[in-house]
């Protein structure tokens, strides 16, 4: 997921080959994404591959959100992105993973990977 310069790098999402198919051009192609999971869910597997306790974890209604955007700038932006957190936000991505032959990468080890390169680089910006 990232390299040793601390650089994102993203997998191959579409191949070359992928380019030159005229079957996938002018198509809507998603990258590999896993089943929908809670934010609680996501949460938990970062906090198990940093091997630390899960933290409580609690949802701010929306209404809440709404209320504080009329003080708070940060907050009204917010409140534009809500349709995100209030209705299910569920993508599938089967035909672009069927099409290029590409799968998600598991959570696990997507969360492992992170965890590692975050690590990698607060102790590296300590020296």
């Amino acid at each position: 997921m990232f390299n040793s310069r601390g650089s994102l790098e993203v997998r191959t999402l579409i191949r070359p080959t992928a380019a030159r198919d005229e079957r996938v051009w002018n198509t809507v192609l998603h990258a590999p994404t896993l089943r929908a999971i809670t934010q609680r869910q996501l949460v938990a597997a970062f906090a198990k591959a940093a091997g630390v306790p899960t933290p409580n974890v609690v949802a701010v209604p929306g209404w809440f959100v709404r209320v504080l955007g009329r003080v708070q700038p940060l907050m009204r932006e917010l409140t534009e992105l809500l349709y995100q957190t209030e209705h299910p936000f569920i993508m599938d991505s089967t035909a672009s993973e069927q099409r290029l032959g590409l799968a998600p990468t598991p959570l696990p080890e997507a969360a492992a990977a992170t965890v590692n390169w975050w690590r990698d680089r607060s102790v590296a910006g300590r020296r």
